[in-house]
Order: C-alpha cells, then structure tokens, then sequence
C-alpha cells in the first residue's frame, strides 16, 4: 500500500515534466505569425488567380456576402482573427486547427465597423439552388459569432485553407464559387488555398 502511493506521488511530481502537443503557428506571407492584433487581407495562394476577399452587400439591410475581387491587383477588405475564447485574444496567437472568429474589420458600413463571418442559407437574387454562402453581418445588425478554423491541406500545398465549424468538430472547407460576374465564398469539396498580407504589407 506505502508502495503503491509512493508510486502515485512519483507520477504526480512527473507529469508537469511531459510536454504537451501544442497547435502550430499561423503565419502571414512574412514569416511573422499570425495576429489577433493585426488586420490582414486573404488572398489565394495561387498568385494571379484573384485578388483578394472582400464584402458585397446582399440587399438585406445589414447582411454582406464574402466574395473575392476579380481584379487580381485589388487586395479585398481587411479582416481581423480573434482567437477562442475570446478573453485570451489579446495575448494568444492564431493556430491551425483552433476555433476563432473572422470579421471585415474598419469598415464604412450603415450598420457597423466590423461584419462578423458566418454561413448563411440566404442566396442573391442572381443565384438558385441550394448552396451555402458566407455571409458578414447580420440583418439585425447583430452578431452571430460563427466559427472557423485555419488548416493546412497537405504537407506539400502551398498556404492555408478556410474552414467553418457550424457544430464542434463539424467543419467544412470554403472554397470559390463563380456565378455570372461575381465569385463567391462558399462551402466547397475544392478549398481555396489562402495567404494573409498584413495591412501595411504589399502583395
């Protein structure tokens, strides 16, 4: 019995010793990581394949659309990652595979500075069927803090792709989907392979 709890103490002592599997760093076309701090633009990974993410107004007061400029020179609307939860978002840095969440950040808007992503079963007049769009900002006004996760698509591809989380440990890749003159963000079997240019950096 004094051997057995020995044993215990001895294991109590050690634990603190083992190292704990922490998330890889996210890091911008810099090789600076990825932060909370910081408003970033998301381009493809691909250069000359597209310019940057931006937001579209959907026609439903306060709720945007994520599509991506055409205009391969245009950088799109800066964004902001807040890592979860998000009391820790001002020390933690963003890492692969943890929830956050991702918002057009300073923006001329009628309904606020900051559009919150989200997926949205809304669709543009311009579009039918049934597909799942990212949308920015609600039509209330309100939040909807959805979230997303950043990931990498293999050891050997280039840059980052977009997930969002509708359920814990349920996420799905975003990826591109053209209509017509406009290209938007929406779930997809074909991520967009993504890269994050920090606001005062050039592309």
């Amino acid at each position: 019995m004094n051997f057995l709890l020995f044993l215990l103490q001895l294991l109590a002592i050690s634990l603190p010793c083992i190292p704990i599997a922490v998330a890889e760093l996210v890091y911008d076309i810099e090789g600076k990581e990825l932060s909370s701090k910081g408003n970033y633009y998301i381009l493809p990974a691909k250069h000359l394949s597209g310019g940057g993410l931006t937001t579209s107004p959907s026609g439903w007061l306060c709720l945007h659309f994520v599509l991506q400029e055409r205009n391969t020179t245009l950088l799109g609307t800066p964004m902001r990652f807040t890592p979860l939860p998000w009391r820790r978002s001002t020390k933690e840095p963003i890492r692969l595979s943890s929830d956050i969440w991702i918002e057009f950040h300073d923006l001329d808007s009628f309904c606020a500075t900051r559009l919150d992503w989200h997926l949205t079963d809304r669709l543009p007049q311009t579009l039918s069927g049934r597909r799942q769009l990212l949308g920015a900002g609600n039509e209330d006004g309100g939040r909807s803090f959805g979230v997303f996760r950043i990931e990498k698509n293999g050891a050997n591809v280039t840059g980052y792709k977009l997930m969002a989380c509708a359920k814990k440990e349920s996420c799905n890749d975003l990826g591109l989907y053209a209509s017509k003159d406009k290209t938007w963000l929406a779930v997809s079997d074909e991520p967009l392979m993504v890269v994050f240019v920090r606001q005062t950096s050039y592309y």
